[in-house]
């Protein structure tokens, strides 16, 4: 799963800083649920080969689980990929 797309919803407040608020993701079965973003551990800008990009570590439930991931915004493209850290 290292740098797939993912789909985000995400907000912004008026100072223009983003947070994801709910992922979709895709399971063993080819099937797309969305997780509700539970709470944001931290987050970061950082730059991969010059990229900028903004990198997120979220907590989500899946089930009765609670699951770690990394996500990251590409800031000049406005895409989303999910990372393995």
């Amino acid at each position: 799963m290292l740098n797939m797309p993912v789909d985000v919803i995400a907000t912004f407040n008026v100072q223009g800083k983003i947070k994801p608020n709910y992922i979709r993701l895709e399971d063993e079965n080819h099937v797309l649920h969305t997780y509700k973003i539970e709470n944001i551990v931290f987050s970061r800008e950082e730059k991969y080969a010059g990229v900028p990009v903004i990198l997120f570590c979220c907590n989500i439930m899946r089930g009765d689980v609670v699951q770690t991931i990394h996500i990251k915004y590409h800031v000049r493209s406005h895409q989303w990929v999910i990372a393995e850290r």
